[in-house]
């Protein structure tokens, strides 16, 4: 187990897409080592509201920084016609 003075510093990297009106899908194109225990999926009024909740999971786990980046994401699920779903871009005013 890490002491507490080896997280301090640590930055997140994360992306966010909003997949459907108020649910939100993050990735962490660094591949966090504890990204079991970060959302992926958040719901939310807006993508700041989800940015928010996802920021103060990543600071419980020992983060100090979440850096939003901007790329494409494909959520991983199909859509309800079984079709993979359309990427959405990241890029969402907060």
């Amino acid at each position: 187990m890490m002491s507490l003075e080896a997280v301090r510093g640590r930055t997140l990297r994360a992306t966010l897409c909003e997949i459907e009106r108020g649910v939100f899908f993050a990735t962490y194109p660094d591949g966090a080592p504890d990204s079991d225990h970060l959302a992926t999926y958040q719901t939310g009024r807006s993508a700041s509201d989800a940015k928010r909740q996802i920021e103060r999971g990543a600071k419980a786990l020992g983060y100090d920084t979440v850096i939003w980046g901007e790329g494409i994401v494909t959520p991983l699920y199909a859509s309800p016609a079984g079709k993979p779903s359309a990427s959405c871009p990241v890029r969402l005013d907060a």
